[in-house]
This record gives C-alpha cells, structure tokens and sequence, in this order.
C-alpha cells in the first residue's frame, strides 16, 4: 500500500486520499480521516507572464519558505528551499537576514516539489531541480539528500540525477559526504 501511495503522490500527482483510487474505498476514508498529506500551506501563489509561478508555503510550525517552478522551452525546472532562513550572510541574498531558524525536514523538502509539479498540466512533468532557495543546502544534507533521492528514484519523481543541482557556498565537510556517499547530483559553488 505504501508503494501505491507514493505512486499517487509522486507521479499520479494527488492531492488527496479520496484520490488514490487503487487504494480501497475504506483504507482511504482512514487514512483522510487520521493523517494529512499537506504539512503546509500555500500563503501566496505568485504568477509571471513569462510562465514563472512562486510558492509562499507556511510550514506547521509558522515557518515560512518560498519555492518557484520555472518553465523555459522544454524545461520545467523548480528551485526549493532547505532551511527557513540561512546562517551563510551571503551579501547578494536576503535569506539570511534574519540568520536560520531550522532545517526543513525530508518531508518539508520533497513537499515542495510536489506542490510545485502539481501546478503543471498532466502531460507535462518536472525535468530539472536547482536547491537554490532559502537555506544553505550542504548545512541541511542529510534531510536533502533523503529528498532528492525520491526525486531521483523511479518510482519517486524520476528526475535524472544529472538533471539535479545542489548550489553552496562550500561547506567542505559536507562536500565531503556527497563524495563518502557517491552522490550523483551536480554541484555548483557560489
């Protein structure tokens, strides 16, 4: 059944329980009765006339992180964030204003790119992933790399490794542990 659920949730795009129509009819009822699949909740949906649309998710706790879907030619590329605010002070970005409040979860990350395909017509599909939102991605990798690893699966998202970009200030000992664990995304240094 788990299978089945990720199958909905990833590439059959529900939105609901009362979706996954390969589940039973009672199986659903309980699980839209004891668990909620969205953890967070669009505050604003911004849309540009070049096809760019950008999410304002509030997270449980009041956090709040943006995540944008781009769309160029073929490309339907989404850029998600990694933590609620940063700690990096980068000079060109405001994310760090207010210093970093907490790494999102596996589950926080992975919910925006499903939020986000979401958005697209169903014969159009989510080809590329730049972690480039808020946050420094390296300072949160486990939780990350658990997210892009359903990205990557084929039963998850099914977004080709190579078609995934990871952008840091350079975090060596992180970047050490993408080369422990033969990470095959693309890794950008800003």
């Amino acid at each position: 059944r788990g299978a089945q659920i990720r199958h909905a949730l990833c590439q059959g795009r529900s939105g609901a329980f009362a979706e996954m129509t390969a589940l039973p009819q009672p199986l659903r009822e309980k699980l839209a009765a004891e668990l909620q699949i969205w953890t967070s909740q669009i505050v604003r949906h911004l849309k540009a006339d070049d096809g760019t649309e950008k999410l304002l998710l509030q997270l449980a706790d009041g956090g709040r992180i943006e995540c944008v879907l781009l769309r160029d030619g073929d490309r339907r590329s989404i850029c998600i964030s990694t933590q609620v605010g940063c700690a990096m002070g980068c000079v060109f970005c405001a994310s760090g204003l207010d210093g970093v409040k907490r790494n999102l979860t596996a589950g926080e990350i992975l919910e925006q790119m499903l939020l986000l395909q979401r958005l697209l017509p169903k014969d159009e599909r989510l080809s590329h992933i730049v972690v480039m939102g808020m946050g420094e991605p390296l300072a949160n990798i486990e939780n990350l790399l658990a997210a892009l690893d359903v990205a990557a699966d084929a039963q998850g998202l099914a977004i080709s490794p190579r078609r995934i970009t990871i952008s840091t200030v350079g975090l060596p000992a992180a970047m050490d542990r993408l080369v422990e664990r033969q990470a095959r995304y693309n890794l950008a240094v800003s």
